[in-house]
């Protein structure tokens, strides 16, 4: 009986560790920040940004093979220097990686939720980059939404042509919108803290430009200051075979400059992956989110 008693004992602790462990935040960052970039020869022109929430497709992950192809398309069309990514998952390997080895181009990884060895599976933020990447960054935003659920920031310094560029991504909640307001607090004192020169910051921020949090940033929106009249909707689809039809409803991911020493302008911002590619069998939409491809001169 007391064999049992132990055994019984030994489960209960096991079911424990796995709860505390089965999603909880990276404890660093992971990847090859330098010298595994190979896209070393880029188009002439200012720096480009690229940012995108790429779904992870938990549990299912829909699409995820075909999905991956077409972002990874996509970065080498676009040519661009720096890539903010949001749900970057881990799925029957790193997609972090393996995007990062596509395109030619030096990663960092963090995880937000989910962890490998406990699930299977998990996702983060993610920074490529042509340039070197040094001294990474990151923290979780509080408040936390839920037990299960972490929000965080990863940054690092981009060693750019036009010199050092601190760089962040983030994924924010999609749940109460007061803790929403109080993550965007928590990023801004983050990214603030890093440095009070130049900075870019994009990723999935959950809330509308109108939103008491994204007004209180006080950062450029650079997709707004290119096109001051215009929705800019990158979110949401709800069916990725969904036809060219199927409509973006609201604006919640941003590509935003940090003012600071140094000049610094926004030449020209797009959305990208913005409708669906024609597959077999149909319509395929790379994310539920579209991404955001910005320009900004760094000349003096």
């Amino acid at each position: 009986m007391r064999r049992y008693r132990w055994l019984i004992v030994l489960g209960l602790v096991l079911i424990a560790a796995w709860v505390l462990n089965v999603s909880r935040p990276g404890r660093r960052p992971e990847g090859c920040p330098t010298g595994c970039a190979t896209a070393t020869v880029r188009l002439d022109g200012p720096l480009r940004v690229m940012s995108l929430n790429m779904l992870h497709g938990f549990p299912r992950f829909e699409h995820l093979e075909q999905r991956l192809d077409i972002i990874a398309a996509e970065i080498r069309r676009q040519d661009p220097d720096l890539v903010l990514l949001q749900e970057v998952p881990w799925h029957r390997g790193n997609a972090a990686q393996w995007l990062a080895e596509q395109v030619g181009l030096n990663y960092l990884y963090l995880r937000a939720n989910g962890n490998r060895w406990a699930l299977l599976f998990e996702e983060g933020e993610v920074i490529l980059s042509r340039f070197p990447l040094l001294d990474a960054t990151w923290a979780e935003l509080a408040p936390r939404a839920g037990f299960f659920e972490h929000r965080v920031v990863l940054g690092a310094t981009a060693v750019t042509p036009w010199g050092d560029l601190p760089v962040f991504t983030t994924h924010l909640t999609h749940g109460d919108a007061g803790t929403n307001r109080h993550q965007a607090a928590a990023l801004k004192a983050f990214v603030d803290g890093a440095g009070n020169g130049l900075a870019l910051v994009g990723g999935d921020f959950n809330a509308v430009e109108g939103s008491p949090q994204i007004q209180s940033l006080r950062w450029v929106d650079t997709y707004r200051r290119a096109h001051p009249g215009e929705e800019g909707f990158t979110c949401c689809v709800d069916d990725l075979g969904a036809g060219p039809a199927e409509l973006l409803e609201k604006r919640i991911d941003y590509l935003f400059l940090v003012p600071g020493s140094g000049p610094a302008k926004v030449v020209a911002s797009q959305r990208i992956l913005d409708q669906p590619l024609e597959v077999e069998p149909g319509w395929l939409w790379a994310s539920d989110h579209a991404g955001l491809l910005t320009e900004i001169s760094l000349e003096p």
